[in-house]
């Protein structure tokens, strides 16, 4: 009887609050298994690194995002995002506590998606 394998999940970095999740996912995963898809840091968390040095694993149970960074400023649109890059059926998990209904969303990207107060 083999094990059960563990279940993996990817978030990406784009500033302060998503850097709180992936920092909070992490005490829930086994090491490896939460994987950082890229981080912004070196741009001042201004934009996104280039897709092509994406860290994007397939069989990911999901991909979370911050889609609003308040501190530094920077949102994902249906403009800078690269969805193409994600499985279609991918669940994607969106924080949007800064900027739900502040503009047009893209309900289909979404699998869940969650706001704090």
């Amino acid at each position: 009887m083999g094990l059960k394998p563990q279940k993996k999940a990817m978030y990406l970095t784009t500033g302060l609050w998503s850097l709180q999740c992936i920092t909070e996912a992490r005490k829930h995963f086994a090491p490896g298994n939460c994987i950082e898809v890229a981080n912004s840091a070196p741009s001042g968390y201004n934009k996104l690194p280039d897709s092509s040095t994406w860290n994007i694993d397939p069989e990911a149970s999901y991909l979370h995002v911050c889609v609003n960074e308040t501190v530094n400023g920077f949102e994902l649109t249906e403009e800078n995002f690269p969805w193409h890059l994600f499985p279609k059926d991918m669940p994607v998990v969106g924080d949007m506590s800064s900027n739900i209904a502040t503009t047009k969303i893209n309900w289909n990207r979404f699998s869940v998606i969650y706001c704090g107060a």
